[in-house]
């Protein structure tokens, strides 16, 4: 990390080079290069110095702590790495120490409850969002926060509502403003998360074209581009996906969302030494779990197990580093663990207590496959047709309800499910699709299946075999 807690000066590397050194060499660079220590200057950074030397001569201005603040809500944006938000946290509580009422404090409420959502503390951000709105600046961009925070809480009708409350008065019906693009960036999620992928990436794409007129900042733009490559994917627009992943990489090279975007891409068209090397790229700029996950699949595909094991040590590293990684990490970490049969009861654990924040369509799949995966099918079964309520057109979400399906019995209904994402997307997962395809056979080759007791996800004997 590039900014002390006292907010002046670079931080010290050394306690994670100490604390990575038991898992190897290769971890603590990775994670001496996303703490950026001896890296280049980036614009942000500038910008922190900036104002913390402001700060030192001027220490009561309110709008530079808030200013600060933001900062290192965008720092914490470009490196994912979560202390910024408790950094941001602190400019900001100074913020309002100093004006905490009336219009000029609701840049600091709106930015607190961008830390908020960024902690996923979604209740929290929710609150912070309409305080914000309540103290009457006339700026309606936390409606923003206010939606984001509905959809991540499963209350899709009032994020519509909050979103279509980003306008501008004067101009409502200006389709090329800031407040356009906020609007439509998210409403088009919303279209994907209710099955309409053709008009959320319709609309997701007239939505970048105001944020590249506009100019915005570089690294919004491209986790726009990331988005509509993420909304391409899952509803089988490879040729789409990959577009949007490499226009997010022409803005920012070393965008690692877009990189590992890309690497899914080249995963689903088997590529796999071009996804491994994507991959790498990504965790070179973020060591993310997800990423970890993903390149310890390809390196198991490919027959590099070394390589795997280190993968495995690293994903476990990064989300156990202190409380707050975990708790930004758990699906991630519950879903890995029911993938590849390791710590099932943990896996279970770790859902629910996302779900005790967090209520969307992702949350209940994920539960319900390590619910799955731990034999309770019933709360499984339970969990999924809340994961499958909106009618996304995501393959993975309908392999995960098949699968449950074909264990309780009902045949008919899996098959179903699995012709639907095989269609949505023939090459969905590294080893899902395949078995999605072995079922059907399967159950071509029985008439009167009672569930599909040697499948190998089910056993647990052909993804990422845990290594020994």
């Amino acid at each position: 990390m590039e900014i002390t807690g006292s907010h002046d000066g670079v931080a010290d590397a050394r306690p994670l080079i100490t604390r990575a050194a038991k898992y190897g060499l290769v971890l603590a660079l990775f994670f001496v290069a996303a703490c950026g220590n001896g890296a280049a200057q980036t614009t942000t950074d500038t910008t922190i110095h900036s104002l913390q030397a402001h700060l030192k001569m001027y220490p009561q201005d309110f709008k530079a702590y808030d200013s600060l603040g933001a900062s290192y809500i965008q720092k914490g944006r470009e490196t994912a790495d979560a202390s910024y938000y408790e950094l941001a946290k602190e400019a900001l509580d100074k913020s309002l120490d100093e004006v905490s009422t009336g219009p000029d404090a609701a840049s600091a409420k709106t930015h607190m409850a961008v830390v908020a959502m960024s902690e996923h503390q979604f209740e929290d951000a929710r609150s912070w969002a309409q305080e914000a709105l309540a103290l009457g600046s006339g700026d309606p961009s936390p409606w923003a926060i206010v939606g984001d925070a509905f959809i991540d809480l499963g209350e899709y009708e009032r994020a519509d509502d909050a979103y279509a409350r980003l306008r501008d008065t004067l101009h409502p019906h200006d389709e090329a403003t800031g407040l356009a693009y906020e609007r439509n960036s998210r409403i088009a999620y919303s279209y994907f998360l209710k099955g309409d992928a053709p008009d959320a990436i319709k609309l997701m794409r007239a939505a970048i074209a105001v944020a590249v007129t506009l100019r915005l900042p570089a690294e919004n733009v491209s986790w726009s581009q990331y988005q509509l490559g993420e909304i391409c994917f899952k509803s089988g627009d490879l040729v789409g996906a990959e577009q949007a992943y490499m226009a997010g990489l022409a803005i920012d090279p070393n965008s690692y969302r877009n990189l590992a975007g890309l690497g899914e891409v080249r995963t689903a068209q088997e590529k796999y030494l071009e996804a491994i090397a994507l991959y790498r790229r990504a965790i070179a700029v973020v060591p993310y779990p997800a990423f970890a996950a993903a390149l310890y699949d390809l390196d198991l595909q490919v027959g590099r197990y070394d390589d795997a094991q280190k993968q495995l040590e690293l994903l476990e590293f990064i989300s156990t580093l202190n409380a707050l990684n975990e708790r930004l990490f758990y699906r991630e970490l519950a879903l890995f663990y029911a993938d590849h049969n390791l710590k099932l009861q943990e896996s279970v654990e770790l859902a629910k207590k996302e779900l005790e924040v967090r209520h969307d369509i992702y949350t209940w799949d994920i539960l319900a496959w390590v619910l799955f995966k731990n034999g309770r099918l019933p709360e499984a079964a339970e969990a999924v047709d809340k994961a499958l309520a909106l009618g996304t057109e995501d393959a993975l979400l309908d392999f995960h309800a098949g699968m449950i399906e074909l264990q309780l019995g009902r045949s008919k209904r899996g098959e179903t499910l699995f012709k639907r994402a095989l269609k949505l997307n023939p090459n969905f997962h590294l080893v899902y699709s395949g078995e999605a395809r072995e079922m059907l056979h399967q159950l071509a080759d029985s008439d009167t299946p009672r569930g599909i007791t040697n499948s190998p996800v089910a056993q647990g004997s052909k993804l990422g075999r845990p290594l020994e």
